[in-house]
C-alpha cells in the first residue's frame, strides 16, 4: 500500500510537473503571440508613415502637373491662336513675319507633343503608384484581419476547450505554436514585401523627379518661344497699317468697330501717344518714325489734309515688353474745307483725353501767333468735366484736371534760329518755358495773350520741347519724304528726330485713370466709345462717368474671372468624396482666397463693394453645389463598397446556410465582419454612417426571418433571452450611431462657421490693403499739387515785393530831394528847425518805409510850415488879446 500510494505520488508529481511545464511554455506562447501583435501594430504603424508621405509626394507632383498643364494649354491655346493666323494671312497673301518663319517656332510642336507625352506617361505612373499603396494597405488590412480573427479562435478554443485543456494539456499549446507560426511567417513575408514596395516606391518616384525636371525644362524652353511669338503677334495683330480709330464724316464722329476689336485684344498697359498740330505740318511723319516705319500713316505733299478723324497704329513697345504703344495720328486743325471750327475742338479734346502724351506739332517759332493758334487749350475746360455733379470749371482750378492730364510735348518744325536769350545759349525747355511766360500788367489785351500760356502752365505740369531743323532743302525731296532715304536727309534733322523717338520710347508714361489704375488695350476702346458717345449727345465728356462706365463692365468681367477661378481650382483639388467636411473646407478657403486675390487684382472702383459682396454670394453657392456633389460622391462610393462587402453575406443568405440551429449567431458574426471592414474602407466620406445605417435598417427584416427560424431550431427560452439581448445591443449600437451623426453634423456646422468667419475676415484685410494704397496714392497726387502752387506762387510773390522795393527807393530818393531843396531856401532857421525834428520824431517811432510813406512828397514839408506858423500868430494874437483884456479891466475899474 504504501509503495502504490509512494508511486501515485509520483505520478501525480509527474503530472503536475507536466502541467506547470506547459503552463508556463504557454505563458511564453501567448507572450511570443503579443509581441508578435505590436510587431505587427508597428509595422502598420510604420506603412501609415510612410503612405502619407508619399500620398503628400503624389499630391505635390499633381500640382506640380496641374501646373504644366495650365502652361502646356496656354501654348497650345497659343499655338492655335498663330494657326489660325497664319491660315488668315496664307489666304489673304500676306507676308508672314520673321519671327514666325524661325526655327524655332517651326520645332515647337515637336516639343509640344513630346511635353505632352511626358506628362501622360507621369500620370500613368502616378496612378500606377496610388494602385499599388491601395494594395499594399489592402494586403495590411487582411493579414490584421486575420490576426483578429485568428485571436477570437483562440479564445473560442480556449473557453471552449477549457475542459479539455487538463486532460490534453498538449492541445492549446499546439494551437498556439501553430497560430505563432503563422503569424511570424505572415510578418516575414509582409516585411520582405513592404521593403520591396518601398524601395520600388522610391526608386520611381526618382523617376518621376527626372521626368518632371526634363518637362519643366522643355516648358521653359516652349515658354521664351512663346515669349517671342507675342512680340511678333503684338506687332502683327492685324496691324501691318494703322487703322481709324474715330471717323468723322461729315462733322460727326463715329468710332469704328474693327479698331475696338483690336484693341479688345490687346491685355497689356498702353502707352498712348497722340499729336495734334495745324493740317499739313509733318504729324504723320514723325508718327512713322515712332512706328518704325516709313509708311503707314498718310504723308501728304498737297494743300489738302490727308487724315480725317483719329487713327490708331498698335506696336510692340521697343524698351518696354509688358507695355504696347499705341499711336494716334490726329486730323489736322484749322483746315479750310471744314466750316465748323468745334470739330477742331473736339478733335483736340479727344487726343487729351486718350493720351499718355500728347504732342503738339507747330512750324518755325514758338510766338504770339503760335500761342494764339492754340486757343483749344483754353477751351478745355469747357469740353471737359472730371465730375458729373460739377458745374464748368475754371482755369483757376486746375488740380483735377492735372491728375488726369497727359505730358506736353511742343514740337517745332523747320526752325531755323539759334537757341540763345539775352546774348546766352539756352535749351530747347528752356526756349519753351521762356515762351510761356506771362506778359506784365492787367489789361484786357495782356488777359488774353496770358490765357493760352496760363492754361498750358496750369494744366501740363509736365512739359518738354523739341526743335527740329528742315528734313532737307530739296523741294522734290519734301514732296516724297516717306520714299527718301535716310542718307539723303539732313543729319542735325536725324538726330533731332532720334532724340525724341528716344524721350517717348524712355519717358512716355503708362496711361493711367484716377487713382493710378492702368489702362489696357480694352479699356482704352471703352474710355473711346463712352467719349464720342458723350459728344455725340450734345453733352460734355465726363471722366467720372467714362470711369463708372468702365468700372461697371471689369468689375463684372473681373467677378466672373475670379468666380470660374474658384470652380476650376475647387475641380482641380478636391478628391471627391472628401474624406472629411473640413478638408473640404480648407481646400474652399484656399480657393477662395485665390478668387478673392484675383477679383482684386482686376477690379477697381468698386467702393461700395457691390461686386465683392455678389462675388461672395456666388462663391458661397458654388459652395454648397460642392458640399452637395460631395455627400452624392460619398454616398455613391459607401454603397459600391457596401455592396462589394454584402455579396457573400447575400449568397449565403440565398443558400440557406443560416437556416441552422445557431443560424442567427452566424448570421450576426457574419453582419459584424462586414461592419469591421466597411469602417476600415479609407476616404469613405462624410456620408458613410447614414449609408451603413440605411443598410442595417434594410437588414432588420432578413434578422428577423432568421431569428424566427432559428428559434423554431433551438431552445425557446434561450433563443429568447438572447434576442433580447441581441435587442438591446443593437438598439445601443443605433442610438450611438445617431448620436455620432448629431455630433457629426454639430463639428460641420462648427467648421462652417469657423471657414466662413476667415473668409469674411479676408475680405476685411483685402479690401483694407486696397484702401490704403488708393489713400496713399491721392495724398501723394495732393501733395505733389501742393508743391508745384507754392512753388508758383513763392515766384509770383517774390516779383511783386521786387517791384514794389524798387518803387519804394524812388520815393526814398525823391523825398531826400525834396529835403535837400528845402533846406536850401530863404526858409527861417526856426521853421527848419521844427521840421527836422518832427521829421527825427516820426523816423525814430516808424520803420523807414512807413516814415517814408509818411513823408512822400512835398505837400507834408508845407504842412509843416504851414503849421508852425499858424501857432507862431495864434500864441501872439493870444497874449495881445489878453493884454488889452487886462488893459480894459484895469482901466474901467
Amino acid at each position: 500500500m504504501t509503495e502504490e500510494r509512494r508511486e501515485r505520488e509520483r505520478t501525480s508529481t509527474a503530472e503536475q510537473d507536466k502541467r506547470e511545464t506547459s503552463g508556463g511554455e504557454k505563458v511564453l506562447l501567448k507572450q511570443h503571440i503579443k509581441k508578435l501583435q505590436h510587431k505587427l501594430v508597428n509595422q502598420e504603424n510604420v506603412f501609415q508613415g510612410f503612405r502619407a508621405k508619399m500620398t503628400l509626394e503624389i499630391r505635390e507632383r499633381k500640382k506640380l502637373l496641374r501646373n504644366m498643364d495650365e502652361r502646356i494649354e496656354a501654348i497650345e491655346s497659343f499655338l492655335g491662336i498663330t494657326k489660325k493666323r497664319k491660315k488668315c494671312c496664307v489666304k489673304n497673301g500676306d507676308p508672314l513675319r520673321d519671327a514666325e518663319k524661325s526655327p524655332a517656332g517651326a520645332g515647337e510642336p515637336a516639343n509640344l507633343e513630346a511635353a505632352q507625352r511626358e506628362k501622360e506617361l507621369l500620370l500613368q505612373k502616378m496612378m500606377e503608384l496610388e494602385r499599388r499603396l491601395d494594395d499594399h494597405e489592402r494586403i495590411l488590412e487582411e493579414l490584421r484581419g486575420r490576426m483578429t480573427d485568428g485571436g477570437r479562435e483562440m479564445k473560442t478554443t480556449s473557453a471552449g476547450d477549457k475542459g479539455e485543456a487538463s486532460a490534453f494539456p498538449g492541445r492549446e499549446k499546439e494551437l498556439l505554436e501553430q497560430h505563432a507560426k503563422a503569424l511570424q511567417q505572415d510578418l516575414e513575408d509582409q516585411e520582405e514585401a513592404f521593403r520591396r514596395f518601398r524601395a520600388q516606391m522610391i526608386e520611381e518616384i526618382r523617376e518621376i523627379e527626372t521626368a518632371q525636371r526634363q518637362m519643366d525644362e522643355r516648358i521653359k524652353i516652349l515658354e521664351e518661344i512663346l515669349l517671342g511669338y507675342q512680340v511678333a503677334m503684338a506687332s502683327a495683330l492685324n496691324m501691318t497699317d494703322p487703322i481709324c480709330l474715330i471717323e468723322n464724316n461729315n462733322e460727326l464722329l463715329s468710332v469704328n468697330q474693327e479698331a475696338l476689336e483690336i484693341l479688345e485684344k490687346i491685355s497689356q498697359p498702353v502707352v498712348v501717344v497722340a499729336i495734334v498740330g495745324l493740317y499739313r505740318t509733318g504729324k504723320s511723319y514723325l508718327m512713322n518714325r515712332l512706328a518704325g516705319r516709313n509708311h503707314g500713316f498718310r504723308v501728304g505733299s498737297t494743300v489738302q489734309s490727308e487724315t480725317k478723324g483719329i487713327w490708331m497704329w498698335c506696336v510692340p513697345h521697343p524698351s518696354k515688353p509688358d507695355r504696347t504703344l499705341v499711336l494716334l495720328d490726329t486730323e489736322g486743325l484749322g483746315d479750310v474745307e471744314k466750316g465748323d471750327s468745334k470739330n477742331d475742338s473736339w478733335i483736340f479734346a479727344l487726343a487729351v483725353l486718350l493720351s499718355s502724351v500728347f504732342v503738339y506739332n507747330s512750324t518755325n517759332t514758338i510766338n504770339h501767333q503760335a500761342l494764339e493758334q492754340l486757343h483749344y487749350v483754353t477751351e478745355l475746360t469747357e469740353l471737359i468735366r472730371t465730375k458729373s455733379s460739377s458745374e464748368n470749371d475754371g482755369v483757376e482750378d486746375c488740380t483735377e484736371f492735372v491728375s488726369f492730364f497727359p505730358d506736353f510735348i511742343w514740337i517745332v518744325r523747320d526752325f531755323t534760329l539759334d537757341l540763345k536769350l539775352h546774348g546766352h545759349p539756352v535749351t530747347e525747355d528752356e526756349y519753351l518755358e521762356n515762351a510761356l511766360k506771362l506778359i506784365p500788367g492787367n489789361n484786357p489785351k495782356a488777359q488774353i495773350s496770358n490765357l493760352p500760356r496760363e492754361c498750358i502752365r496750369n494744366f501740363f505740369p509736365k512739359r518738354k520741347c523739341f526743335v527740329f531743323d528742315r528734313p532737307t532743302d530739296k523741294k522734290n525731296l519734301l514732296a516724297s519724304i516717306e520714299n527718301v532715304s535716310e542718307d539723303q536727309l539732313d543729319p542735325d534733322f536725324l538726330e533731332q528726330a532720334n532724340n525724341f523717338c528716344s524721350y517717348i520710347f524712355t519717358n512716355a508714361k503708362t496711361k493711367t485713370l484716377s487713382d493710378g489704375i492702368p489702362v489696357t488695350g480694352k479699356r482704352l476702346g471703352i474710355l473711346v466709345v463712352a467719349y464720342v458717345d458723350a459728344i455725340n449727345t450734345g453733352d460734355v465728356p465726363c471722366l467720372e462717368n467714362a470711369v463708372a462706365t468702365l468700372a461697371q463692365l471689369e468689375n463684372s468681367a473681373a467677378m466672373q474671372k475670379a468666380a470660374d477661378h474658384y470652380s476650376e481650382q475647387m475641380a482641380q483639388r478636391l478628391d471627391l468624396p472628401a474624406d472629411t467636411y473640413l478638408e473640404l473646407l480648407e481646400v474652399h478657403a484656399d480657393c477662395e482666397c485665390e478668387a478673392i486675390a484675383v477679383f482684386m487684382e482686376h477690379s477697381f472702383k468698386d467702393d461700395t463693394q457691390e461686386f465683392q459682396k455678389m462675388l461672395v454670394e456666388i462663391i458661397k453657392n458654388k459652395k454648397e453645389g460642392f458640399v452637395l456633389q460631395n455627400e452624392e460622391a460619398s454616398a455613391k462610393y459607401c454603397q459600391e463598397k457596401l455592396d462589394q462587402l454584402s455579396e457573400t453575406l447575400v449568397e449565403c443568405i440565398s443558400a440557406g446556410m443560416f437556416s441552422v440551429p445557431g443560424g442567427h449567431e452566424l448570421y450576426r458574426r457574419a453582419k459584424q465582419r462586414l461592419e469591421w471592414d466597411y469602417c476600415h474602407v479609407l476616404r469613405k466620406g462624410v456620408q458613410a454612417d447614414k449609408v451603413l445605417q440605411r443598410f442595417l435598417q434594410a437588414q432588420v427584416a432578413t434578422e428577423k426571418s432568421i431569428l424566427q427560424t432559428d428559434k423554431a431550431l433551438t431552445d425557446g427560452q434561450k433563443a429568447i433571452a438572447e434576442e433580447r439581448a441581441r435587442k438591446e445591443a443593437a438598439e445601443k449600437a443605433q442610438e450611438r450611431l445617431k448620436q455620432e451623426l448629431l455630433n457629426q453634423k454639430l463639428q460641420e456646422q462648427e467648421q462652417q462657421l469657423a471657414a466662413q468667419k476667415g473668409s469674411f475676415q479676408e475680405n476685411i484685410d483685402q479690401l483694407r490693403k486696397k484702401l490704403e494704397r488708393e489713400l496713399e496714392y491721392r495724398l501723394r497726387e495732393q501733395n505733389m499739387m501742393l508743391e508745384r502752387k507754392l512753388k508758383t506762387q513763392e515766384v509770383l510773390l517774390g516779383k511783386v515785393f521786387e517791384r514794389r522795393s524798387e518803387k519804394m527807393n524812388a520815393e526814398i530818393d525823391h523825398l531826400r530831394n525834396i529835403i535837400a531843396g528845402t533846406d536850401s531856401d530863404d526858409t527861417h532857421w526856426v521853421v527848419k528847425a521844427f521840421v527836422n525834428f518832427v521829421i527825427r520824431i516820426i523816423s525814430a517811432i516808424f520803420p523807414r518805409n512807413t516814415s517814408t510813406l509818411f513823408v512822400r512828397n512835398t505837400m507834408y514839408v508845407f504842412w509843416l510850415r504851414g503849421f508852425f506858423w499858424g501857432a507862431f500868430f495864434h500864441f501872439l494874437f493870444f497874449w495881445v488879446c489878453n493884454l488889452i483884456f487886462y488893459i480894459c479891466f484895469y482901466y474901467y475899474s
